[in-house]
């Protein structure tokens, strides 16, 4: 006989007992059998709700507050540190949204196992989440619990890991060197054996992974020379690849002195100088301009030997990239029209 329907029976005991009814009077025949029909009701909705609540645990629908120093990082966090700090604008923008309104979404975290650590949860899925939590439990007077959703399903590292790889494909967030520094943390840890299988299991292609694996393998001296990794693009492997095939020599000296520079060097600088053939000459510098709405960066202009890059800040919206991009297009080529015919 199950647990819960030990308790559903002593529930119905209690009633049919007479504990739960007036203690002056003695109930009628049809009385008891009325009071014995609402008992079984009671019992058998007891049960059910006793039901749902152990199945919502074990399918981990069940949602705590908890005070975020609990929960402890998994081994496998595929966020950048720059990604969980202030340095981050769009960490900054959610954590100012969480302590303003409250945190819509829960975290989601699994219990610690035997050996998993001294902290009672480990984090499946929300490290952003789980950051700004933190912070804002230590500045608050009163802590800030966090919003946790237990899932006593991610009960191995390869269930963990997937979940985890899901949250992020689906809002398509994490950058090539996150998902490259991630895939090798799961090889190294034997969580997958080799890429083809991790491959399979995420849905990519074997080439796929390994562009991925190569961007968070490339050498320490190169990843120096940009201010974030996040910033490196998948279609900048294929010439710091080639580059490095060539004359590895060559590039670590130069990715040196890049780094040895005061002051950051823009992205695409980087890229042009660590991938230039041996005795080119510098190209001039790159100028950046910032242009921000409401104190927030809207987007960033680079000009740089005749090239224009644009680059949309987070406040703007996919839609609104496109949107704006093709107005800038047109206006482009009026203009342009307009200047050739006066020529």
């Amino acid at each position: 006989m199950s647990k819960r329907h030990d308790i559903a029976q002593r529930v119905l005991g209690k009633i049919t007992s007479g504990e739960v009814a007036a203690q002056s009077a003695t109930p009628s025949p049809a009385m008891r059998t009325y009071m014995g029909q609402v008992a079984q009701e009671t019992a058998r909705s007891f049960e059910a709700r006793i039901e749902d609540l152990e199945l919502e645990r074990s399918t981990g629908m069940v949602l705590l507050r908890l005070d975020p120093k609990q929960i402890g990082r998994t081994a496998f966090a595929n966020r950048h540190e720059l990604g969980l700090s202030e340095s981050d604008e769009s960490f900054r923008r959610l954590k100012a949204s969480i302590r303003e309104h409250g945190q819509d979404t829960p975290v989601r975290v699994r219990p610690t196992g035997p050996g998993g650590g001294t902290l009672p949860y480990e984090l499946v899925e929300g490290h952003r989440r789980h950051a700004a939590c933190l912070e804002l439990d230590a500045e608050l007077d009163g802590g800030f619990p966090i919003l946790a959703r237990l899932d006593a399903g991610a009960a191995d590292s390869r269930d963990l890991v997937l979940k985890m790889y899901r949250e992020n494909a689906e809002r398509a967030d994490l950058s090539p060197y996150e998902y490259g520094r991630m895939f090798r943390s799961w090889l190294d840890a034997r969580v997958f054996t080799t890429q083809a299988d991790l491959a399979k299991s995420v849905g990519l292609s074997a080439p796929a992974v390994t562009q991925y694996l190569a961007v968070a393998e490339l050498p320490a001296e190169v990843l120096a020379c940009f201010p974030d990794p996040r910033q490196i693009a998948m279609r900048w492997m294929q010439p710091l690849s080639k580059a490095l095939k060539a004359d590895r020599a060559h590039v670590l000296a130069v990715a040196r002195r890049i780094a040895e520079r005061k002051g950051p060097t823009p992205p695409e600088d980087a890229l042009h100088e660590l991938t230039a053939p041996k005795g080119l000459k510098r190209a001039s510098p790159s100028r950046e301009e910032a242009v921000k709405i409401q104190g927030k960066v809207a987007f960033r202009l680079a000009r740089r030997d005749g090239r224009l890059t644009l680059k949309f800040g987070p406040m703007v919206s996919l839609q609104a990239q496109k949107e704006l991009t093709e107005r800038i297009k047109e206006l482009a080529e009026s203009d342009l029209s307009q200047r050739l015919k006066g020529t």
